[in-house]
């Protein structure tokens, strides 16, 4: 299943696509807030925050990149603040 598919079941709701989605965002987006903060703890801490947003914000997605990219946009944005 594509991303926009995932996308679609998980903003209608389906919870096994949304966990699909998640997980295939969730290393790339730990290894950038190690990066970002030099400490596994916080970069936890962080990556927990940033897929809360993301599940948060989904619907506002709009499809105009790949998904990891709005992803990593989020996790960029989140970090820099």
């Amino acid at each position: 299943m594509d991303d926009q598919e995932l996308i679609k079941k998980s903003l209608a709701g389906d919870r096994k696509s949304l966990e699909q989605l998640i997980h295939s965002v969730q290393g790339l987006i730990f290894n950038l807030s190690l990066r970002f903060l030099w400490d596994r703890m916080d970069a936890e801490d962080a990556t927990q925050e940033i897929l809360i947003k993301i599940v948060t914000n989904l619907s506002k997605f709009n499809g105009q990149s790949k998904f990891q990219t709005w992803a990593y946009r989020v996790a960029t944005n989140y970090l820099i603040n």
